[in-house]
């Protein structure tokens, strides 16, 4: 009680300093929250289930070429052959997925949307029980085969707030069929597995689609988990046996290990493809956790430095509890407890703070965290206010403590203050603002770059539409080019932003023993026109949908048939196939059943975290589930709903939706804008949090040389003068600030770009704009003080001299 009354004393003798000091250790502790609940929630992701710890997914090493390829996809006769060979693993299931979205409606309704089917094995809720039912149960989700259970987004889409449990629904995935809902489940956001609509593995619909695929095979689409027995022991045979389990019960060479599922976030080291869900990295939190650290460290440092610094108004009072006998101990009890109370006060506003300005921080960052009261944030919040509260007040209390009074009662002032500690200060802040600012315009330079680069392909205005399999799109594409706005419509499998399908082509017809290993992407004859490709030689594809079905007719004759006519399917390579290949003029060439017909120049297919690389593009109306829709800049919603009506003319079964490509490559991005957004508010309290520090010193600095200044006007000193005294020992410790962040931030960001295969240039105006920021900031900051003393009148310093 006696520190929260001298601390009140204290705020009412400099309520500005007080202010200046508790602001920015409020903006600090409210920083560290913040980042705190983001850390929290990333560490949190696949561990709502139980015995998560004992829960591993499959992971499948492939030899291709001359490197081992990780994938995360596995076989779905795993499951089966796990649980009949180990007696280590309890549990052992598979979800297999479609290759597209497909309609589901209520039966008996008109209102359809798009939902992707996948199915499972029996062991699935066994393991995953940290999927709760909110409809139904999981003994008897499945006790139909007929029925399926859908996720609780899936049912709010279909059903609003109705039960859906019981109820039929009708898919048109491989023809119409009727499913009965046995259960409704929530997938909580923090879950890297999840699910539209799941069937039973005994689903008649499963069986027929096992019949179209062995089960060694379709891997890409299949994810395989397990759960350990408890005490199971784990040793290099066990390890060693299951690793070859695939080549024990196939022709397959591929090995096996094992990913626990709570590393699936933040430690998935392969290329990942539209199955993988909500990943992220552990470097961005160890990054973020020590960004954040700084924060409350210059929160802290600012408070620590700026109470000593006011030791001059505190001497009497401690000069008189010296000599009344208080001993040192008294005053470090005395000075943490008045810390820990700032640190309380502190930590409530800052509380306060943040939860108002959680939902735009959510908005900001493309996140969704939530602020939920338990029993470990109170004991975390217990140690914050203690930890940061002494840490904060420990060096005030030793330096006020050891004091000498006898020095303080007969100079009323403390002499030779702390004059180091505070060029530290400002330096180290500024480091930190400068460094912040350098990696923020980096981050933001570098995400325009990736984004307005030329990737070899025109993309702007083209609007992307899945339509799942998609045979005779003909009708649809001629009636969407009579409208004047569509300048361009194109079928592929999907949109060419993220697309990796590796095959291997021999080279036997070329006399070569070798392959060539490159992506397949499967395209109509209108692909390069709308993508405007350069064609550099030969020409595009230009088999139509009629006369591909008559090669693949004479494909199918040829398998019993030694004496059958060569088939010729058409395709296009890129530049660096080309390149592969080593081959002056490749067309005419024959990669299998293959004819290349031209090469194009080298366009991005995929993200830029990866070069260019070969790419086989061709013409297979059974992989076309796309529409690539180029439009004019002009009248976009017009045009857009006549895309709507012709789609639904045609595809009146499904629903429409679309997103313009330039959209979704800023969805393949959302880390690094995310990593951009979070900087840019990194920055913004650096500097503030910098700028309240430079404001509090500047206060202290120029109130203990008032003396001096009214003596130096005495004597002549203009204006100006005296703004370039105060203003120049600033100057100084800013371009100390300078000269050490900018090292520090060029390497840092120097490491990020390595991640990037295109990246932007790391130019000097980047640091310069930093540094004059920063200095800017300063004199801003210290020149309203500095005019405020220069024009003082000198009489008022000097009247009691």
């Amino acid at each position: 009680m006696k520190q929260l009354k001298i601390a009140f004393r204290n705020f009412k003798k400099k309520p500005a300093f007080t202010i200046i000091t508790f602001s920015g250790f409020m903006v600090g502790i409210m920083a560290s929250l913040l980042i705190y609940l983001w850390v929290h929630n990333e560490l949190s992701y696949d561990k709502f289930h139980d015995d998560y710890s004992r829960i591993y997914r499959v992971l499948t090493l492939t030899k291709k070429a001359d490197k081992i390829v990780k994938t995360p996809g596995s076989y779905r006769a795993l499951a089966q052959t796990f649980k009949k060979d180990y007696p280590q693993i309890e549990y052992a299931t598979y979800i297999s997925y479609s290759s597209e979205t497909s309609p589901l409606q209520l039966e008996g309704s008109d209102h359809k949307i798009e939902a992707e089917m996948s199915w499972s094995g029996g062991d699935f809720f066994k393991i995953f029980t940290g999927f709760s039912f909110i409809e139904g149960n999981a003994e008897t989700a499945f006790s139909d085969p007929a029925n399926i259970v859908i996720s609780e987004t899936i049912a709010h889409k279909l059903f609003g707030r109705e039960t859906a449990l019981g109820k039929t629904i009708v898919s048109d995935k491989y023809g119409k069929r009727i499913y009965k809902i046995g259960g409704v489940v929530n997938i909580p956001s923090n879950s890297t597995l999840s699910f539209d609509y799941m069937l039973s593995d005994k689903n008649s619909n499963v069986s027929y689609t096992a019949n179209m695929w062995n089960f060694w095979s379709d891997k890409p689409y299949n994810r395989t988990y397990i759960k350990l027995a408890e005490n199971a022991v784990i040793d290099e045979p066990f390890l060693t046996r299951i690793s070859n389990q695939v080549s024990r019960y196939s022709r397959l060479t591929d090995k096996l290990m094992f990913q626990p599922l709570a590393d699936i976030h933040l430690y998935s080291d392969y290329d990942r493809n539209r199955l993988d869900q909500n990943m992220s990295s552990i470097k961005y939190v160890w990054l973020f956790s020590g960004l954040s650290l700084l924060i409350l460290f210059m929160a802290i440092f600012n408070f620590s430095v700026l109470s000593v610094a006011r030791a001059s108004e505190r001497t009497t009072e401690i000069g008189i509890k010296k000599v009344n006998g208080a001993g040192k101990a008294h005053f470090i009890q005395q000075f943490i407890g008045e810390s820990v109370l700032q640190t309380f006060a502190a930590t409530v506003l800052g509380f306060i703070l943040l939860w108002l300005l959680l939902p735009a921080f959510n908005q900001f960052t493309g996140k969704n965290i939530h602020l939920i009261f338990s029993y470990q944030l109170v004991f975390n919040l217990l140690l914050l206010i203690l930890g940061t509260g002494i840490l904060a007040g420990l060096y005030p209390s030793f330096v006020l403590s050891s004091l000498n009074p006898n020095r303080i009662l007969q100079k009323g002032s403390v002499t030779g203050s702390p004059k180091r500690i505070l060029k530290i200060l400002v330096t180290t802040q500024f480091v930190l603002a400068i460094a912040f600012v350098s990696a923020t315009t980096v981050f933001i330079k570098q995400i325009n770059f990736i984004q307005k680069r030329d990737t070899g392909i025109n993309h702007d205005n083209i609007v992307v539409v899945p339509t799942g399999l998609w045979y005779g799109n003909g009708a649809f594409k001629d009636e969407l080019m009579r409208n004047p706005n569509i300048l361009g419509v194109s079928a592929s499998v999907y949109a060419p932003i993220d697309f990796k399908w590796l095959s291997s082509f021999p080279l036997n017809q070329m006399g070569r023993t070798d392959s060539l290993h490159a992506s397949l992407f499967w395209v109509d004859e209108d692909f390069a026109k709308t993508y405007n490709l350069q064609i550099v030689k030969g020409h595009f594809l230009d088999m139509d949908f009629s006369a591909y079905w008559k090669e693949w007719q004479k494909s199918n004759s040829n398998k019993n048939n030694n004496d059958a006519p060569t088939v010729s399917f058409p395709v296009v390579i890129n530049e660096k196939a080309e390149e592969a290949l080593g081959i002056d003029d490749p067309i005419g060439q024959r990669l299998g059943n293959y004819v290349i017909v031209g090469v194009v120049k080298d366009f991005n297919f995929r993200t830029a975290y990866h070069s260019i690389e070969p790419i086989i593009l061709t013409n297979d109306p059974q992989n076309i589930m796309t529409m690539n829709i180029k439009i004019s800049p002009y009248n976009k919603a017009e045009t857009l709903k006549y895309i709507r009506d012709t789609y639904r003319k045609y595809k009146g079964n499904r629903e429409f939706s679309y997103q313009f490509f330039d959209d979704m490559l800023t969805e393949e991005y959302q880390q690094e804008i995310f990593m951009k957004n979070i900087s840019m508010l990194f920055t913004i309290l650096a500097i503030v949090i910098s700028a309240l520090g430079i404001l509090g010193i500047s206060m202290f600095s120029i109130e203990r040389r008032t003396k001096e200044i009214g003596i130096r006007k005495v004597n002549g000193a203009t204006i100006s003068e005296v703004l370039i005294l105060l203003n120049t020992g600033f100057i100084k410790w800013i371009a100390v600030a300078f000269l050490v962040a900018t090292p520090i931030a060029w390497y840092a960001m120097h490491k990020w770009l390595v991640n990037f295969a295109y990246q932007t240039p790391v130019s000097w105006w980047i640091f310069a704009l930093a540094g004059l920021l920063a200095l800017g900031i300063a004199l801003l900051t210290v020149s309203f003080q500095s005019w405020k003393a220069a024009t003082k009148n000198p009489i008022e310093s000097l009247r009691y001299e």
